[in-house]
């Protein structure tokens, strides 16, 4: 698996692409859905909630991960339905979203019905300074939505790997990464 495989506006998979190496997730999940990753990806996440729920009276769960296309597909045309073109900058395109490849996981809080990024200031910031150290960054962070094309989203992590570490220390965007290293 290339853990560093750029997904974004620009860069695409095939739309049928499916990872050969998904397994279930077998920890509690937001609404108990049935959520697949990426092994390594799944092996990592499971560390990181089980040291973060240890800090936070919140849990945090799993709210997404391995996707495919059709599947984006219909969310991002009901996205579109309700929010117009600004969907564009929250949603990817079918064959454009990192969550195809099994790597991406979206976290939720199990009290987060109906609140705001700011209610998750303290957990938000612990993902930041500690997502690097399971192998994850913050795919869409603050202050770098023109390049990556999306708005911030703290609870958007990508699994990428022992690299997470260099993208953390000099404050990289994957998209930044791959132009000076790759």
């Amino acid at each position: 698996m290339n853990y560093l495989i750029l997904i974004n506006k620009q860069n695409g998979i095939p739309k049928d692409y499916v990872p050969n190496n998904l397994v279930l997730v077998k920890i509690p999940t937001i609404n108990n859905q049935k959520i697949y990753l990426e092994k390594m990806t799944y092996k990592q996440i499971k560390l990181l909630l089980k040291d973060m729920n240890k800090i936070f009276p919140r849990k945090a769960l799993i709210n997404s991960g391995y996707r495919p296309s059709f599947y984006q597909e219909n969310l991002l045309n009901d996205l579109i339905k309700l929010k117009g073109e600004e969907a564009l900058m929250r949603f990817a395109p079918p064959g454009h979203s990192e969550h195809q490849t099994g790597l991406a996981v979206d976290l939720a809080f199990v009290d987060n019905a109906n609140s705001k990024i700011d209610d998750y200031q303290n957990e938000y910031e612990w993902i930041s300074d500690n997502a690097h150290k399971y192998g994850f960054i913050i795919r869409y962070p603050r202050g770098k939505e023109k390049i990556t094309g999306y708005n911030y989203e703290p609870w958007h992590l990508r699994y990428i790997g022992d690299d997470a570490k260099i993208l953390y220390k000099y404050n990289l965007t994957l998209e930044e990464y791959h132009e000076m290293f790759i």
